[in-house]
């Protein structure tokens, strides 16, 4: 059966020396896996649109839920990541958290469209990496699942009552004076400045076309990193190597 779907390419695996997988995110089917026969070919027709980061329109052999490229169409390229290592291997992160939480046969279409809004502004020149990864870790979250109720307390319901905390124990806010009454101390709570809390809102609730429309700088920006990075892999209970590479690129 043949299918025709839109979709991002996460991944690429070579198979011999003309042939690959490629790991492909589409709206209709979520991560899909499709062997790409001679794609690697200087004379492919297919080669550009079955490219790392390339948007494109695939036509692909469907068969018990296994998938082999037809043609393919590019839409739109996000080659030019591949010029600036950091955004490169950022971009490269932002895939293998899609490729490890994304099941295939399942409805993506959020999920394409908000990876697609994040290459395009991390393509950006001047584009500020850190501050992308961070929106990307804690709204990526919410969508796949673990949205933290940010709303207001969850004890008294105030959306503002002097000092918050984060409660990591069921991903809530409660306030200092419900936090005294419910006297559980053991509980693990992060104190939030109203800053960060904005943020954290604002990450969180805004449309995804506006979600990286602001900037941050101070105490505020660094604690939003921290924060974001550390609530992802808590949710995720796993670490990532891109991460790690990511990382150690500020050292080289």
């Amino acid at each position: 059966m043949l299918v025709t779907v839109e979709g991002i390419v996460i991944g690429k695996r070579d198979i011999g020396e003309s042939n690959c997988f490629l790991d492909i995110l589409t709206g209709e089917y979520g991560v899909i896996e499709a062997t790409a026969h001679g794609v690697k070919k200087t004379n492919s027709s297919n080669m550009s649109a079955a490219g790392l980061f390339s948007y494109s329109k695939f036509c692909l052999n469907k068969s018990n839920y296994k998938y082999t490229l037809n043609s393919a169409e590019p839409k739109c390229s996000f080659f030019g990541l591949s010029s600036d290592l950091k955004k490169f291997s950022l971009a490269v992160y932002f895939a293998e958290i899609v490729k490890y939480t994304s099941a295939a046969e399942q409805n993506g279409e959020d999920i394409l469209r908000f990876f697609a809004i994040t290459l395009f502004k991390l393509q950006k020149e001047n584009s500020d990496c850190d501050l992308i990864k961070s929106v990307f870790e804690f709204r990526i979250a919410s969508m796949l699942g673990f949205l933290p109720d940010l709303r207001a307390c969850r004890s008294c319901g105030k959306f503002i009552n002097g000092d918050m905390f984060f409660s990591f124990e069921d991903n809530s806010l409660i306030c200092e004076e419900c936090r005294e009454l419910e006297h559980n101390m053991g509980e693990e709570l992060k104190p939030l400045s109203p800053q960060l809390l904005h943020t954290m809102r604002y990450v969180t609730y805004s449309a995804a076309e506006k979600v990286y429309c602001f900037s941050l700088s101070g105490d505020t920006r660094d604690s939003f990193l921290a924060f974001a990075e550390d609530y992802l892999l808590r949710q995720l209970g796993r670490g990532f190597n891109t991460l790690d590479y990511y990382k150690k690129l500020d050292l080289i």
